[in-house]
């Protein structure tokens, strides 16, 4: 047992070192004071990273879904947040970052935003590399430019430093940490040139690109109809010669002369399934192409009708994945204002970072969660309404547009209801539907507790029967005026239940359960 002094001493003396590091790797021994070579199973084989990945974004399919992940990632709105707002020289900080961005121009090519692109458009080779040029103000110490710069003139060490590739030194020289912001996506520590998305196209994009050349030969030779001709028997080689360099000639001139008794036809070739081969190559390599990119293929190849759900679904995926990749920039522009921060401010100050957000448009469901919360006595505003829905108020009452008709009152025998207790009967309905505040409120306006059970489950079946009878009862009559048959409704009624509205059934089933619960607490009261 080693006694706890000696324990004490052996921890000591490994503190900050690591002992799995590459300079202890048997096998990377003789290669840990040059360049770690790019693990890329491209750039190991060819050698020519560049230019096939230039190739592959020259592709059209490949090409859209990247013009979609750029169009995600400027749609959305970037702020700079202090890295502690109890802070004074982190807020101080904070102003300058910001300052910086506003006043400042990265290049005399590119915008801010497209400089940021540039950091997240690391995902398709890996990494991306912008060198830093730093002035002086004389206030303070910021980069005067931020120039992008070719992957192939940085590379590795074996622990991730950078070294510079240049004509003095072809294999790469050590260089200051500050003079390269470097974005990588997905990198570890035995592969610090991050995963290239487009090498993950490669195999895809190159047996697509064999695909075109023999589905381009099938059009050539299969795309016009071919001349068949017969001629009688005891017809001489010099008269089949003529019809053959007659049938040639046919498709330019569009006429062909033949003896009589010659029997002419035009034969087109078909298909037996809806895709050729070499088609469904093409989409498949493109539907491989699109899960490498964008982490789905719903949307670049719409081969089937899916449902509003798995729609949805993957939609949320992609939204997700897209946020990963914004990621990438904020951490890119986080480590250059974590260098204005140490030079300008000292060490120990919480740098800025930068955040990306997107400002949503409210929606119908946003405003009925308004009058909802209006009708329970909540009070919202309704300035604050219009801003998030986006909607301007009126000027003055001549600007105003004002509801067509008031809304109906509950019958109250003949008594006149206050306005102030009793809301309208739709509103009730409004507030039912919200659960169990809602049904307290429904009392609270006048109405027992069967009349507020009775007005949701009528509003439920008045739902259902809207958005789920009425459309088929409405196609049943429209194929029996058509005199279609059965099993042709069958087949319709499936495609139509995948264009039903998903949201209005969602609806219906978050009544249905709060009719469930309404009618159980008046069971438990009763």
């Amino acid at each position: 047992m080693i006694p706890i002094r000696g324990l004490v001493k052996s921890v000591k003396g490994w503190l900050g070192k690591s002992i799995a590091g590459p300079d202890t790797d048997p096998e990377r021994f003789f290669g840990s004071f040059l360049a770690l070579p790019n693990p890329d199973p491209i750039l190991r084989q060819m050698g020519k990273a560049e230019q096939v990945y230039s190739s592959i974004l020259s592709d059209p399919h490949v090409l859209g879904e990247v013009r979609s992940i750029r169009g995600s990632f400027r749609s959305h709105q970037s702020r700079v947040k202090s890295g502690d707002e109890k802070n004074a020289k982190a807020n101080a900080a904070r102003n300058l970052c910001a300052q910086y961005l506003a006043t400042t121009k990265p290049n005399a090519i590119n915008d801010w935003l497209e400089v940021q692109w540039q950091m997240t458009s690391s995902i398709l080779t890996g990494y991306n590399p912008h060198e830093i040029v730093w002035g002086y103000n004389g206030k303070h110490h910021l980069p005067t430019e931020l120039i992008e710069r070719p992957g192939r003139r940085i590379k590795f060490d074996p622990v991730g430093n950078p070294l510079l590739v240049s004509r003095d030194n072809m294999i790469g020289a050590p260089v200051e940490p500050y003079q390269f912001v470097i974005s990588r996506h997905m990198a570890t520590a035995t592969n610090p040139y991050g995963r290239a998305l487009l090498s993950a196209c490669f195999w895809a994009w190159t047996f697509k690109t064999g695909g075109w050349r023999y589905f381009v030969k099938y059009c050539e030779r299969h795309g016009l109809p071919w001349p068949y001709a017969q001629f009688p028997q005891g017809t001489g080689d010099a008269e089949q010669d003529k019809l053959a360099d007659a049938l040639a000639g046919m498709l330019e001139a569009g006429y062909v002369m033949a003896p009589e008794g010659t029997k002419l036809e035009l034969l087109t070739p078909t298909s037996s399934g809806s895709n050729l081969p070499q088609e469904r190559l093409i989409m498949l390599c493109n539907r491989e192409m699109s899960k490498a990119l964008t982490s789905q293929a719903m949307v670049g190849e719409q081969l089937e009708v899916g449902s509003r759900a798995a729609a949805e679904t993957a939609q949320g995926r992609q939204n997700g994945v897209h946020d990963s990749d914004r990621d990438i920039a904020a951490q890119s522009m986080g480590q250059i204002f974590e260098w204005i921060t140490l030079f300008n401010f000292g060490e120990g100050v919480p740098a800025p970072t930068l955040e990306y957000y997107l400002e949503d448009q409210g929606t119908k469901a946003r405003a009925e969660v308004y009058q909802i919360a209006a009708n329970m006595g909540a009070r919202p505003s309704k300035i604050a309404m219009l801003d998030e829905l986006g909607i301007p108020p009126a000027q003055d009452d001549a600007d105003a547009l004002l509801p067509s008709s008031k809304p109906s009152q509950p019958d109250t025998g003949g008594k006149q209801p206050d306005a102030a207790a009793n809301p309208t009967t739709s509103d009730a309905s409004a507030a039912t539907f919200s659960g169990i505040a809602g049904f307290e409120f429904a009392k609270a306006a006048g109405m027992t507790e069967d009349e507020a059970m009775q007005l949701a489950a009528d509003a439920a079946d008045q739902a259902i029967e809207d958005t789920t009878i009425a459309p088929i009862a409405a196609m049943l009559a429209q194929f029996e005026a058509d005199g279609k048959t059965l099993a042709q409704f069958q087949t319709a009624l499936e495609d139509m239940t995948g264009t039903l509205d998903t949201e209005a059934l969602r609806e219906v089933l978050d009544r249905a359960l709060s009719y469930a619960m309404l009618r159980g607490a008046a069971t438990k009261v009763a």
